[in-house]
């Protein structure tokens, strides 16, 4: 029963896109709701290695951020792209959307062991996908 719910939910907040414009307008949010989490994370890392953080307390921010960018995910990844110019614009967010949330989820996993001095080793990591996905969301909105 729980699971019929979960996926009436998911379907009912994905809705669905009738024009490769909605579908883009779309793309574009989850792409601002992605690039969001990921500066949030970038923000924390660089708070935690300046000691304004801490370890407990960074770890938290940084799995927030992380189940935010994996919702907006799997909430794009639900609708379906009405027709080929949406594919195309599936197929360049995606990938988009799959590096954030890798780089999200490695200072996740390092901010969980203790190891919160190392994770401004990932900034530029997570800047650059922050970045990247900005730029999409600006192309997209145009």
């Amino acid at each position: 029963m729980m699971a019929l719910v979960a996926v009436a939910a998911v379907a009912g907040c994905a809705g669905p896109s009738r024009t490769d414009e909605d579908y883009r307008r779309k793309a574009a949010n989850t792409a601002e709701a992605a690039a969001s989490a990921v500066s949030t994370a970038r923000l924390a890392v660089e708070a935690a290695r300046r000691g304004r953080l801490t370890g407990p307390y960074v770890s938290v921010l940084l799995g927030e951020a992380e189940t935010d960018l994996l919702a907006a995910q799997g909430t794009f990844e639900s609708r379906q792209p009405p027709g080929e110019t949406a594919d195309t614009v599936r197929e360049r967010l995606g990938p988009l959307l799959d590096e954030a949330a890798d780089a999200l989820a490695e200072v996740r996993i390092r901010a969980r062991r203790g190891e919160v001095r190392e994770l401004a080793e990932h900034t530029g990591d997570l800047r650059e996908a922050a970045e990247r996905l900005e730029g999409f969301e600006e192309e997209m909105s145009s």
